[in-house]
């Protein structure tokens, strides 16, 4: 059955819409088939079914002009701000007391983004300083996660990005990260417009996230056809 066979009853865009309006992360198709097993829409929660759902509320979110839609992120279904409120929606997070990733610890996970699997040494090699304590906060954020050992001398930790990571950057897998030509282009752009192109507190970040120049972006996605979080 393809998608064109499929009609979605309007009682299972509701269900579907609280699922994800009620999740702390991001739902996936398999989390969403698994809660509706043996309900009256399971036949309707396959992934083709999923989509075209969410294309329906996503639908109506837009007729109302509400400020909010559903989104692919890390796997899985999320609720996101739309971008032209994502100015706005900075502000507030400017006020909230909450801690953000130093300059620092973005140059070190913008390293660990483009360059995974990487080790320790090869971060600092880049970095030119320790890196040890900013790699243990970002493990700790769950931003990192070991994923294996080099065959180099000494095996030292292999690290790679997580699907808290994902979520974070607003990212469906790894190939969305931008392209060094894309942030070129996007950092040229006036502040108002960027933070309408992106959105989110990510308008801050992308800066010190992709500017290192040691990074070959273009290298790394031909090299790493397979892009996938190692964060289970």
């Amino acid at each position: 059955m393809n998608e064109q066979d499929i009609s979605i009853p309007d009682a299972f865009l509701p269900v579907l819409e609280a699922l994800i309006f009620a999740s702390d992360e991001p739902m996936s198709e398999k989390t969403i088939n698994e809660l509706l097993v043996e309900s009256e829409f399971q036949e309707y929660a396959s992934p083709d079914g999923i989509k075209i759902a969410i294309d329906h509320i996503n639908d109506d979110l837009a007729k109302c002009a509400r400020p909010y839609s559903i989104v692919k992120v890390a796997g899985g279904y999320h609720f996101v701000t739309r971008s032209q409120f994502g100015v706005y929606v900075q502000k507030l997070l400017k006020a909230k007391s909450r801690k953000r990733l130093s300059q620092a610890a973005l140059e070190t996970l913008s390293i660990v983004a483009y360059k995974q699997p990487v080790s320790k040494p090869d971060i600092e090699a880049i970095r030119g300083v320790n890196s040890g304590e900013i790699m243990n906060s970002l493990l700790d954020r769950g931003l990192v996660t070991i994923i294996g050992r080099a065959e180099t001398a000494g095996r030292p930790l292999l690290y790679g990005t997580t699907a808290e990571f994902l979520r974070i950057f607003g990212l469906a897998a790894l190939d969305d990260l931008p392209r060094m030509k894309e942030i070129d282009e996007l950092i040229a752009m006036q502040p108002q417009n960027l933070a309408a192109e992106l959105g989110s507190a990510v308008v801050e970040d992308i800066n010190a996230l992709v500017s290192l120049d040691s990074l070959d972006t273009d290298e790394h996605h031909e090299n790493n056809p397979s892009n996938e979080s190692s964060d289970s």
